[in-house]
C-alpha cells in the first residue's frame, strides 16, 4: 500500500509539473507560431479548462497522498503544496473566467478595444506569474521529495 501511495504522489506531482512545462514552453508557443493571433487565442482558450482540470486533479491527489504517506507531510512540503494549489485554483477559477469574459467583450464591443485589451493583458500577466509560481514551487516540492527518498 505504501508503494501505491508513493507512486500516486510522484505521478500526480510530475504530471502537474510536466503539464505546465509542456503547455507553457511547447504547446502554446507552437499554436501562436502556426496560427494567427485570434485563432491561436481560441485554441489556447479551448485548452485551458482541461489544463486547469489537470492541475486541480493533481493538486488533490498530491495532497491526499502526501497526508497518507507513512512519513507524513513535513512543513516545507505543505507550504509548497499549499502555494501551488492556491495559485492553480485562483488562476483557473478567478483569472481564467475573467480573461474569457474580456475576450468575449472584445468581440462584442470593439469600441472599447483599448481598455479591454489593457485589462486582458493585465490578467494574462497575472496568469503567467501564477503559472510560473506553481512551476517553481512544484520543482521545489519535487526536490524536497527527492531529498526525502535518500
Amino acid at each position: 500500500m505504501n508503494t501505491l501511495i508513493h507512486f500516486i504522489y510522484l505521478l500526480s506531482l510530475v504530471l502537474w509539473i510536466g503539464s505546465i512545462l509542456f503547455f507553457s514552453f511547447f504547446a502554446a508557443p507552437a499554436v501562436f507560431r502556426v496560427l494567427d493571433r485570434p485563432q491561436a487565442g481560441e485554441v489556447v482558450g479551448a485548452i485551458f479548462p482541461k489544463y486547469y482540470a489537470v492541475g486541480y486533479t493533481c493538486s488533490v491527489l498530491t495532497a491526499a497522498t502526501l497526508f497518507m504517506s507513512p512519513r507524513g507531510a513535513d512543513i516545507p512540503a505543505l507550504v509548497f503544496l499549499t502555494i501551488m494549489t492556491a495559485c492553480t485554483f485562483y488562476a483557473g477559477m478567478v483569472i481564467n473566467p475573467q480573461a474569457r469574459s474580456l475576450k468575449q467583450q472584445l468581440k462584442e464591443r470593439p469600441e472599447n478595444q483599448d481598455a479591454l485589451e489593457r485589462q486582458f493583458k493585465s490578467l494574462h500577466g497575472w496568469s503567467v506569474r501564477l503559472n510560473a509560481t506553481v512551476l517553481i514551487f512544484g520543482l521545489g516540492l519535487l526536490w524536497i521529495t527527492a531529498m526525502r527518498l535518500t
